[in-house]
């Protein structure tokens, strides 16, 4: 394990209560976690964390979830609107989005997913076991989801934010951090995620 669960949770947790301050669903923010977490792992763990998108599948207890476009040729690819974003890192994958995942609608089991590359599935049709994943990252696709991302004051905001208020355990986490937006107006931001019942 690259990182122990209690810690897995406080990033998850810190990277939720930041996109609920700002109307975002955590269910539909696989680019904040990825970049955010991967920001978190650097400056806290001197993990060299880089995130990644493209297609993506998972077995989640009996169901398997899929996020790519089918392309004309049948084929599938994570080029296109339908993609998600996780973090590879030393030779692991993370997802924390993953306590947040919703299948048609219904929240899923929270679950941490932290699993070695090495144990990916060879392919989308080779997801027999709850917990299996499979990810084809695209590169060109990545780099164009996120170009603007390096000067956007917002975002580096919340990633700093995000590096002032994480705590590596057994250090204790402040239960709510005090946000100023651009106007100067000040909010409570409360730290809040969902329990994890465990690992996929």
């Amino acid at each position: 394990m690259l990182i122990k669960q209690t810690d897995y949770h406080r990033i998850y947790s810190v990277i939720n209560s930041l996109l609920l301050s700002e109307k975002a669903n955590p269910a539909t923010a696989s680019m904040y976690f990825s970049v955010f977490g991967s920001y978190l792992l650097k400056q806290h763990f001197k993990i060299n964390a880089a995130p990644k998108s493209g297609l993506a599948a998972y077995r989640l207890g009996n169901d398997v979830m899929l996020f790519a476009d089918h392309k004309d040729d049948g084929f599938l690819t994570g080029d296109g609107e339908n993609f998600h974003c996780w973090i590879e890192a030393d030779g692991w994958a993370i997802d924390f989005m993953a306590p947040a995942l919703t299948l048609n609608g219904t929240p899923l089991p929270a679950k941490m997913l932290q699993k070695p590359l090495s144990a990916m599935a060879a392919d989308i049709n080779s997801l027999n076991t709850s917990g299996d994943f499979f990810y084809a990252s695209t590169p060109s696709a990545t780099a164009r989801r996120f170009a603007g991302w390096k000067d956007a004051s917002a975002i580096g905001d919340l990633a700093r934010l995000a590096e002032i208020w994480f705590r590596k355990a057994p250090k204790k986490m402040m239960p709510f951090m005090t946000v100023t937006d651009e106007f100067g107006n000040q909010k409570q931001v409360q730290l809040t995620g969902k329990a994890l019942t465990g690992s996929w």
